[in-house]
């Protein structure tokens, strides 16, 4: 089935929750709505009641009634619609009525708010969304590893991520609006004169505010694609507000081998970076050619040792499910490889395929499931024998086998920024062109978002109006 259609009112409220929800039941088929097609799901909603039928062409095959006590609300349509598609696809979802990117959340709130036990806030997940016993344990754990890096919440702390959205190439499964730098590195230089100027500007934000920065991202694209010298000149400007004795974790992407040199290293090393990104994706070098990487698995091995020789004992390595069409037995062979070398972070990402990539341009969400649920517990168990443990979770739309974004760490080892990210209880401010931000009210536990223009050309021709709007917007900061 490549196409299916919702009929409701043209002005309903659930058009949302019944494309999530029916995206997760057939990951990537066409979900339509008020359109002819050979399979319909009618939504009738009446004074106490709603209706959902399902239709084979003009045959109702299914039909169930639900009660409603009060008025329809989007939380309480989606759980009766996903009891209605269980039936219909005779399967049940992991996450059951979930569809949102950040479950943990719903098991953190359990237990902060109401004082649920992560027993009990499981058991709640599991009552009200249908979770599976399975993953609403692993939201609950999670969520009480959190509890430690997230509390006290602080206001006048906050998270940086500064963003460097420049590439060597650009990998086929890449969705983000980064730019491919250019042989001469004129678009480097002038992005980060450019980035240079609002980190001044943030900085007295910052000061005059009284915000300590609690934690410090440097990511992208691809970081480590500045030369030593931008490098230093960058962590130059960052030092003092931005790098200082009290911060809790600095992380620098040096995400690709073919960009990360032992000189690049030792000005990280000497600028107080603790924690490095080195992201293969895969070890499988047939992959990483079909996906548009520059290195080998041999660049990988080489420049893990450089890291380690340099000083670095917090390392974070970034493997993808479903590149390549790989089978299982490929990518728990990459996995093997990554968990031999011991990195202190490993990240597991399920393959989503995303608008603007060059993998949806080529095939658009259509694609072969290649990975069952077996499939990820043994990823899970494998890297729990090999001493990890999972501490911060997120998913995304249109991804192989419906599986999660799982990073795992080594004892004592987690990434403070990823957790607080997903928590959304700390203000982020994002610097930097693509990069975005949070501003985080704690009175009334809500954020609102800062965003900056994707495109780096654009960030360069406009940096001062941009600036200028993004300072105005942390004014309630």
């Amino acid at each position: 089935m490549e196409e299916i259609a919702f009929n409701l009112e043209p002005t309903s409220p659930f058009r949302q929750p019944c494309f999530e929800l029916m995206q997760q039941f057939l990951p990537g088929a066409d979900v339509l709505f008020n359109e002819e097609c050979a399979h319909q799901i009618v939504v009738e909603t009446l004074p106490g009641e709603l209706i959902l039928s399902a239709r084979e062409g003009d045959t109702t095959a299914f039909m169930r009634t639900y009660e409603c006590g009060k008025p329809l609300d989007k939380e309480t349509f989606k759980g009766f619609l996903y009891n209605f598609l269980t039936m219909i696809f005779d399967k049940k979802l992991a996450w059951g009525s979930l569809t949102g990117i950040k479950p943990v959340k719903i098991a953190h709130a359990f237990m902060v708010d109401e004082g649920l036990s992560r027993d009990a806030a499981a058991q709640k997940m599991r009552d009200a969304y249908a979770v599976s016993e399975e993953k609403s344990q692993l939201a609950a754990f999670l969520a009480d590893g959190e509890l430690p890096v997230v509390y006290p919440v602080d206001g006048k702390r906050v998270s940086v991520y500064v963003g460097v959205p420049i590439c060597p190439a650009r990998c086929t499964y890449c969705s983000f609006v980064s730019t491919v730098a250019d042989k001469k590195g004129k678009l480097c230089e002038e992005y980060l004169n450019n980035l240079l100027y609002e980190i001044d500007m943030m900085a007295e934000m910052i000061a005059d505010k009284g915000l300590t920065v609690d934690t410090l991202y440097i990511g992208g694209g691809t970081p480590s694609i500045l030369t030593k010298e931008q490098i230093t000149t960058l962590l130059k400007a960052l030092k003092g507000t931005f790098i200082h004795p009290d911060l809790r974790e600095f992380t620098f992407e040096a995400g690709r081998p073919e960009t990360t040199t032992r000189e690049k290293l030792g000005v990280l090393k000497k600028g107080g970076v603790d924690r490095i990104c080195l992201n293969p994706q895969s070890m499988n070098n047939d992959t990483l050619r079909a996906i548009n990487r520059l290195h080998t698995e041999e660049d990988i091995l080489s420049t893990y040792r450089m890291i380690r020789e340099m000083g670095f004992d917090n390392v974070n390595m970034d493997l993808i499910v479903g590149l390549n069409h790989e089978a299982p037995e490929a990518f728990m062979t990459s996995l093997d490889k990554v968990i031999a070398l011991e990195p202190e972070n490993l990240t597991v990402h399920s393959l989503a395929i995303k608008k603007g990539s060059t993998m949806k341009s080529e095939q658009g969400h259509h694609f072969s499931q290649l990975y069952d649920a077996s499939f990820y517990r043994a990823i899970g168990q494998r890297l729990e024998d090999a001493g990890y443990r999972p501490y911060y979770l997120y998913r995304q739309k249109y991804t192989q086998g419906n599986g999660e974004n799982i990073g795992y760490c080594r004892e004592g080892h987690p990434g403070i920024y990823n957790i607080l990210m997903m928590a959304e209880k700390q203000s982020i401010i994002g610097i930097g062109a693509g990069s975005s931000g949070k501003i985080y009210d704690a009175r009334a536990d809500r954020f609102e978002k800062v965003f900056t223009v994707k495109d780096v050309r654009t960030y360069n021709e406009r940096t001062e109006k941009i600036v200028e709007a993004k300072l105005q917007a942390y004014q309630d900061l």
